[in-house]
C-alpha cells in the first residue's frame, strides 16, 4: 500500500490530501486546510512579505502532517497567485526553508485538466461530457470535452481577486464571456463545481455544522438558489455571515464574490445548476503522479523530495 500526498498552495488557501490510488480511483485518508489568503494586498505582482510568510508555515505544518503517513511522494504545486508572482523567488525559497519543499507552479490549462480528471473521479456515473467549474481564489477554471478534444479554460476571476479588486458584475462577465461563448453551444449532461466557493454554498445550503463533506459531495444546487444566497448573504453584515452554519468564518468576505462568479458562469450556461464535488484539483494532481509512477509529465508535476 502507497500513500501520496498532495499540497495546494492556491491564493486563499493551503490544501492537503493523503491519499491511496486503487484502480484508477483515489481514496482519501488525510485532508487539512489552512487559510492564509496568499493573494491578499498583492500589488501589480507583489506578494506581500506577510502572506508569503504565513503561506510558507502553513505547508510547513501541512507538511509534518502528510510526512506521518510516510508518502510515497510529497507534491507540492502553487496557482494563481504564485503564476502571477512578480517576487516568485521569495515565495519559492520561503517554502523551501520552511518545509523542505519545492514549489511546483503549474498553468492554467494543468490546473484546469487537473480539476477537471480530479473532479470525474469522485463520481461512479460523472455523466456522459460533463463541464467541470473550479473557482479559486484568484482565477476560475472551465473545462469540458468537444470533438473527442478536452476544452481547458483558465479565466483571471477568483473570489479572493473579485473582492480585493472590487470587481463588479459587469467586469466578471466580460472576463468569462470569450469561455461562455465557446461553452455554451457544447451538449453536456452535467456540470460538476469544485473549489471552496461551490462546496461552501452546498454546505450553507445543507445548513451544516460540523462541515460533512461526505454529504457536500453531490449535492445538486440550482441556479436560483445560487442567486438567492448569493443576494441573501451580500445583504448580511459580514459579523452575521460568520455565523451561519456551513461558512466557514475565513471565508466569510469573500463568499459573495465567489457566488457571483457561480451564478454568473450557470447564467451564461443557461445552465440549471451544478453538482457539488469534494473531488478536485489534489485528487487529479495524486491519479496523475501515482498513475505514471511519479515520473515527470511534462504538464507541471515532477517528483519532489520529502
Amino acid at each position: 500500500m502507497a500513500y501520496y500526498a498532495a499540497l495546494d498552495v492556491g491564493s486563499n488557501s493551503v490544501r492537503l490530501m493523503v491519499g491511496e490510488v486503487r484502480e484508477a480511483k483515489v481514496y482519501p485518508v488525510r485532508t487539512a486546510l489552512r487559510s492564509t489568503r496568499l493573494l491578499a494586498g498583492a500589488v501589480n505582482g507583489w506578494l506581500q512579505e506577510e502572506a508569503v510568510i504565513r503561506t510558507a508555515a502553513a505547508v510547513a505544518e501541512l507538511a509534518a502532517v502528510a510526512r506521518e503517513w510516510q508518502p510515497a511522494a510529497i507534491i507540492c504545486i502553487a496557482t494563481s497567485a504564485a503564476r502571477e508572482a512578480r517576487n516568485l523567488d521569495f515565495l519559492r525559497s520561503t517554502v523551501k526553508r520552511r518545509a523542505g519543499l519545492e514549489l511546483t507552479v503549474i498553468d492554467g490549462e494543468t490546473e484546469a485538466r487537473l480539476a477537471y480528471e480530479g473532479a470525474l473521479a469522485g463520481f461512479e456515473d460523472a455523466g456522459k461530457n460533463p463541464l467541470v467549474i473550479d473557482i479559486g481564489g484568484g482565477s476560475t477554471e472551465l473545462s469540458w470535452m468537444d470533438g473527442g478534444q478536452l476544452q481547458l479554460f483558465s479565466v483571471r476571476v477568483g473570489a479572493v481577486r473579485a473582492t480585493e479588486t472590487a470587481m463588479t458584475r459587469e467586469m466578471i462577465a466580460a472576463a468569462l464571456a470569450p469561455v461562455l461563448l465557446r461553452a455554451r453551444g457544447v451538449s453536456r449532461d452535467r456540470i460538476i463545481g469544485t473549489g471552496g466557493t461551490i462546496t461552501t454554498a452546498a454546505a450553507i445550503e445543507l445548513g451544516l455544522e460540523p462541515y460533512l463533506p461526505e454529504r457536500v459531495h453531490g449535492t445538486f444546487l440550482t441556479t436560483a438558489r445560487v442567486k438567492d444566497w448569493r443576494s441573501r448573504l451580500e445583504a448580511m453584515p459580514l459579523s452575521q455571515r460568520r455565523l451561519l452554519p456551513g461558512l466557514q468564518p475565513e471565508r466569510a468576505d469573500i463568499i459573495v464574490a465567489g457566488l457571483l462568479i457561480l451564478e454568473i458562469i450557470l447564467e451564461g450556461l443557461g445552465a440549471e445548476g451544478v453538482v457539488a464535488s469534494e473531488a478536485d484539483l489534489l485528487w487529479g494532481l495524486i491519479l496523475n503522479y501515482a498513475t505514471k509512477d511519479g515520473g515527470k509529465d511534462g504538464k507541471g508535476c515532477s517528483r519532489l523530495p520529502i
